[in-house]
């Protein structure tokens, strides 16, 4: 099978398609569990539409270029998970067959063939959410363009148009997935050994890169909420997750394949080819493996998705090692030997009994208790909790949207400033319930005497529903 797309003749094309579609009808088609993220996603989406500001009414570290897609589909009425992975899937298939066309414009492989685009499609198969329209996933077709261009600069020589382009590309990836802006370092590593950019050239590409970034900030100064601008989007840096839907063992089981079919790929090519600019992209690829390892370590929500960042290096390495190699039939069973670990760790993961019982998956979200859904589905809800099944019936209200960016505990109840905070984020948008699991909302009600003239407790546990006729921060208006 592998043989097969050394070709790159258009019924191998046809063939590659065919084979891609098998690969995702059973997933696309009769996986009816919804993501954690696509359920976030689709609920921050639906708050956008609606006219709250990102960040500032809405406490989310989506970056701002998923988010605004999100919210579009929203605003079109098309955003459901099933639309996030037909469309994650298009985006696949179209990074594929560009990466596949960039090696051969660049001459990073020596004859025209479909091999990149296969293996980039099986090595993506790293987890449901890696197909769905992820903000990695999106981040993924920046930092490819702008590794095309760094080959063009390369092969073609340097110049100041090109590194501006290179760093607006990268500062587009930064914006759908922040970690991914550490891929600005194999950008100056790879320039710095092997292009002939001068001083002004790396200034130049750090400042198009944060060109995007000073857009949106200055956006958020003119309107408001720099503040929650810089907690909210630079959460993304850290080390510790916030958000843990995949053991770091299930990551680093599948990182570890990643990584040695790139250390082997690199390491055979390089003995194997003697064409210089084959041995330059090796070393870029190289530097950008370690780049993309490194990412898998930052992030608030540890999931699948963040190896993706290391796909494309893993995908062309392992097309080096098939070119270069003689041995056919040895290259023919690693090639289906790596296809039929990716394919069937994708559907043991993508199974939301086997992926929750067996490896410890919490990557789809279940269903809330019966007595919530039976008695209060639909009605907006203030979620004081991680618990995020609690938004599959019911939409978001108040900017506390992710309750581990919003900060929240009860001292702020005991302040003067923490109790106007509270005030005016219940005021600005009134939630129909609120959902307390850690006991903040009765040190509150004791200080704000209006919020037990607006809420009631239910027969449910920490649930506390808006009395008819009440509107927090409303008192001469009466709800309809």
């Amino acid at each position: 099978m592998v043989q097969l797309f050394k070709i790159g003749s258009g019924e191998r094309l046809l063939i590659l398609l065919a084979i891609f579609g098998l690969m995702q009808a059973p997933f696309l088609l009769f996986n009816d569990s919804i993501l954690v993220q696509e359920l976030l996603w689709i609920r921050l989406g639906e708050r956008l539409a609606d006219g709250w500001r990102l960040y500032a009414q809405a406490a989310d570290d989506t970056a701002p270029i998923p988010a605004m897609m999100y919210g579009l589909l929203a605003k079109a009425g098309l955003l459901n998970f099933h639309m996030l992975r037909v469309l994650g899937s298009a985006l696949v298939l179209s990074q594929a067959f560009w990466l596949n066309q960039m090696t051969f414009r660049y001459q990073l492989v020596s004859d025209r063939n479909y091999l990149m685009a296969f293996f980039y499609i099986i090595f993506i198969h790293t987890g449901p959410d890696a197909v769905s329209l992820s903000p990695v996933l999106i981040s993924c077709s920046f930092l490819l363009f702008s590794l095309g261009k760094l080959f063009k600069i390369l092969k073609d020589g340097a110049n100041s148009d090109d590194a501006m382009v290179i760093g607006l590309w990268l500062g587009l990836a930064f914006l759908s997935y922040q970690p991914s802006l550490i891929f600005i370092f194999p950008i100056y590593i790879s320039a710095l050994f092997f292009s002939g950019l001068r001083i002004n050239h790396y200034f130049l590409i750090a400042a198009a890169t944060m060109l995007p970034l000073g857009l949106v900030y200055a956006c958020f100064i003119y309107g408001g909420g720099s503040q929650d601008f810089k907690l909210c989007f630079f959460s993304q840096f850290r080390f510790q997750p916030f958000l843990n839907l995949a053991g770091l063992n299930i990551i680093l089981i599948q990182a570890a394949v990643l990584l040695l079919v790139s250390i082997w790929g690199w390491a055979f090519s390089n003995q194997n080819s003697r064409v210089n600019f084959h041995r330059l992209g090796f070393n870029v690829f190289f530097f950008s493996t370690i780049a993309g390892f490194a990412s898998l370590f930052l992030g608030n929500t540890r999931s699948t998705d963040q190896l993706l960042l290391l796909v494309p290096q893993a995908s062309y390495f392992m097309v080096q090692f098939v070119i270069h190699s003689r041995k056919k039939l040895f290259t023919e069973l690693a090639g289906i030997s790596l296809a039929a670990f990716f394919l069937f760790s994708f559907y043991r993961i993508s199974n939301p009994s086997f992926g929750k019982q067996v490896l410890q998956l919490k990557l789809f979200a279940e269903e809330p208790p019966k007595g919530f859904s039976a008695n209060f589905q639909g009605q907006s809800l203030l979620l004081l909790d991680n618990d995020f099944r609690y938004y599959l019936h019911n939409p978001a209200a108040t900017r506390f949207f992710k309750h581990y960016l919003s900060g929240l505990d009860k001292q702020d109840s005991r302040t003067y400033e923490g109790l106007i905070y509270w005030y005016q984020c219940l005021a600005e948008d009134p939630p129909k319930i609120i959902y307390d699991p850690h006991g903040l909302i009765p040190n509150l009600a004791l200080h704000i005497p209006e919020f037990t003239h607006c809420y009631r407790a239910t027969f449910y546990p920490n649930l506390y529903q808006a009395i008819p006729g009440k509107v927090f921060g409303k008192k001469n208006k009466v709800e309809r």
